[in-house]
């Protein structure tokens, strides 16, 4: 019968010549050698171009000869013809089955893959038992020795905890130390107290920059940076535990540190600390203690931030509402449950504590304001508190008895002025006088000798 035009192809080297689902010849091996034997089988031993090609990529075929004189084992018509039956028969079978679940047998191979992989691999030894999950547990050397500082790299750190280097800079201490990873509004240089700027959302990250001048909100405080950072890239700033490698001498802030050291917060450096504690108004932030002061890379510190508070700032029982400076002042508000700015006009008057009667020689104590010397026999010495610490207190004295009421010092300034002197109340009974502290000495602004004429 005529061949028909370019109707083998060579199979690609892909498809296997038995299909495993059968055990049978697969169908394009089929089709192949079906097509082939037609092409022989009807007579004309010779096989055109144009009936044959490679499957792709195309090859180009010179010739394919068959020798007419070779002996064969080909099979008579009828029993060929009861073969290719039979093979289509087979054909038509597999053709009506449901197309091969591919993904479904590339999953479980894959499963199978992944369980053959977790299997302990006996050649390793003790290490076997990393290969699979759930490891029991896991023992390193403890004794010190050199790890490679490969980021990465867990090892135990020869001291009290297992080191994990976490860049190629910073290596943490498990459980003795913590930090955050942040991005770099400024340069940071190791060692500076950073500050919260912000965030980056879509990384996931905060950003800081070394703390300002003067900051105001100890809130902000982040930390010390475990290693110095270039604008925009990212780094470990040390919450919590140990930092080396930076210096600790003090010498960039005009001071001497040792070790030992309380560091605060320096608010008249960029990114500094100082180891004296600021004053107010400047915040109070402890940053750590000196544990080796060193200069270059081989000073360190232990890191333990405490930030410092503003009154009514973070306290729960203090709320204070548009104070007036240098006018208002403050009073617990046993209603509300807190401490609140309140004018002086509205303090009540006069609270001073009840009047206190002495039969002794005596000091003023704190909260004395009405004092009554009952003594007999004898003047009677009062020690005044410290003038200098009580500037702008008030005390009332009055006699019963008709001796004199002296100080201990001599600090007391008469009603007219003058030097000051030890006399307070002379020798009547019912002579009274008001003294108030300038800073120095208590001045006596009133007095009544009980024993002068009046005249209204």
């Amino acid at each position: 019968m005529p061949n028909p035009t370019n109707i083998t192809n060579i199979t690609p080297p892909r498809v296997p010549l038995i299909d495993q689902r059968t055990g049978l010849i697969s169908r394009e091996w089929y089709r192949f050698f079906l097509n082939l034997f037609q092409l022989t089988g009807s007579g004309d031993n010779q096989i055109s171009l144009t009936d044959l090609q490679l499957g792709p990529p195309s090859v180009p075929v010179e010739s394919i000869q068959i020798d007419p004189n070779a002996p064969t084992n080909a099979p008579s018509d009828s029993a060929l013809v009861s073969q290719i039956a039979e093979i289509d028969k087979q054909l038509n079978a597999l053709e009506s089955q449901p197309e091969c679940p591919c993904e479904e047998y590339n999953a479980e191979t894959q499963k199978d893959i992944n369980g053959l992989e977790m299997l302990p691999r006996v050649e390793l030894g003790t290490m076997a038992a990393l290969q699979q999950a759930n490891v029991p547990w896991m023992t390193f050397d403890t004794t010190a020795s050199s790890v490679p500082p490969d980021v990465g790299t867990a090892a135990w750190d020869g001291g009290t905890t297992l080191g994990i280097q976490a860049t190629a800079n910073v290596l943490i201490k498990v459980g003795e130390s913590e930090y955050i990873y942040a991005k770099a509004s400024a340069a940071i240089t190791k060692g500076q107290v950073c500050y919260h700027t912000g965030a980056v959302g879509s990384s996931g990250v905060t950003t800081v920059a070394p703390a300002p001048i003067g900051l105001t909100d100890a809130n902000q405080i982040v930390g010390i940076a475990a290693e110095s950072i270039l604008i925009n890239d990212f780094g470990l700033i040390l919450i919590s535990g140990d930092i080396k490698g930076f210096n600790t001498t003090g010498s960039s802030v005009g001071e001497t540190w040792a070790d030992g050291d309380p560091l605060y917060y320096n608010p008249a450096y960029v990114g500094s600390m100082t180891n004296v504690k600021p004053l107010a108004p400047n915040m109070k932030t402890y940053m750590g203690e000196v544990i080796s002061a060193g200069t270059g890379g081989s000073g360190s510190m232990h890191v333990r931030i405490v930030p410092g508070t503003t009154l009514g700032g973070t306290d729960s029982n203090v709320e204070f509402t548009n104070p007036i400076p240098d006018n208002d002042l403050i009073q617990y508000d046993s209603a509300l449950g807190y401490w609140t700015n309140v004018s002086p006009a509205s303090v009540i008057s006069g609270a001073g504590g009840a009047p206190v009667t002495k039969t002794a020689n005596f000091s003023v104590a704190n909260g004395e304001t009405w004092l009554i010397n009952n003594k007999s026999g004898s003047s009677c010495t009062v020690t005044l508190p410290t003038a200098s610490t009580n500037t702008g207190r008030v005390l009332h004295f009055q006699n019963y008895q008709a001796q004199t009421l002296v100080s201990a010092s001599s600090n007391v300034v008469p009603l007219a002025g003058g030097s000051a002197t030890t006399a307070i109340l002379e020798a009547v009974a019912g002579a009274n006088a008001t003294l108030v502290s300038d800073g120095t000495n208590w001045i006596i602004t009133q007095y009544d000798s009980n024993n002068a004429l009046q005249l209204e």
